[in-house]
């Protein structure tokens, strides 16, 4: 235990001495090998298309060391007939130094979904490197059943299954991304039926940190905790032995109903840049003995929920 101490305070010390390479700025280096933001109004504010917001946006994402940005309204945006803008954007990105990792946010199965898979068709040099859900179904009167296992299906389709004609899959290196924030169905308690589903099929699963000081594992007990979904997933993880890849997600939006924490990184209030929350948390996780089943959780890093208020916290 001294020496896993030892190794922390160390690590962390290297973390907040390191140098930002692009800005000569003080940042805390790469603990987080996934560090990534959504992006809200990348359609609405019309940042698509735009080549002087797109690079403003870049920029930021780059003095902020982000490696993934989450897209929203993507179907939207395909469905105005503006493929060849997303394409542009998509290459825009990749060819950022370092690489930046675009995700298509998906809002369902429907015909949002129909128009992600149609983007991709003979695509090769401008896909998504991952898709994350943006289905609650944990919420109203929605169940993982009938609103969750069909994006599921449509998702490992797309990775999987070569369309009629085709040789292979449209997309077989997307990274199947699932924005968790309780995992059960609505009205009954967490589901390890569900958790099984979930790391059968992911390959990041997105889980909700949302409290007040939220840079600290909480200590709470109730039953969908960040501590509760991390041992469910774990146990699901140990039961069907195949490790599990978590992104913790910190939640900025200040007209959120959910708890978030926009003045820990806001320069106008206590400053921290947006990894120290997870530099924080993951001490904490670290050496907590509320969470069994460690070995098959690999925390992969953080998602920062959203761009307008984190753009705002830290311009």
């Amino acid at each position: 235990m001294i020496l896993r101490s030892l190794t922390l305070a160390i690590v962390t010390l290297l973390l907040f001495s390191s140098c930002d390479e692009d800005d000569d700025t003080i940042s805390i280096g790469l603990l987080a090998e996934h560090r990534g933001v959504y992006i809200n109004d990348f359609y609405t504010a019309g940042i698509l298309g735009n080549d002087a917001l797109e690079d403003d946006l870049l920029a930021w994402v780059d003095v902020n060391d982000f490696t993934d940005i989450y897209l929203y309204n993507i179907g939207d945006a395909l469905g105005d007939g503006l493929d060849d803008d997303l394409r542009a954007f998509v290459n825009k990105a990749h060819n950022e130094d370092p690489f930046v990792k675009v995700s298509f946010v998906s809002a369902g199965f429907g015909d949002s979904f129909s128009e992600i898979e149609g983007y991709h068709d003979g695509r090769k040099d401008s896909r998504p490197d991952g898709i994350v859900s943006e289905i609650e179904f944990w919420n109203g009167t929605m169940n993982y059943l009938d609103n969750y296992e069909p994006w599921i299906d449509r998702l490992n389709d797309l990775k999987f299954t070569p369309p009629p004609g085709m040789a292979g899959p449209l997309n077989p290196g997307v990274t199947r991304q699932f924005y968790i924030g309780k995992i059960k169905d609505p009205g009954l308690p967490p589901s390890l039926l569900i958790a099984k589903e979930l790391v059968l099929h992911h390959d990041e699963i997105f889980l909700t940190n949302y409290h007040t000081d939220a840079w600290n594992l909480s200590g709470s007990i109730e039953e969908n905790s960040i501590v509760n979904k991390l041992n469910l997933l774990a146990q699901a993880g140990m039961e069907l032995n195949q490790q599990v890849n978590i992104v913790i997600l910190f939640n900025v939006n200040q007209s959120s109903l959910a708890p978030e924490i926009w003045d820990y990184f806001a320069t106008t209030a206590t400053d921290h840049e947006f990894e120290e929350a997870f530099v924080e948390w993951s001490n904490d996780y670290q050496a907590s003995t509320a969470i069994t089943n460690k070995e098959f959780l690999n925390i992969k890093g953080f998602g920062i929920y959203r761009y307008t208020d984190a753009l705002n916290a830290r311009p």
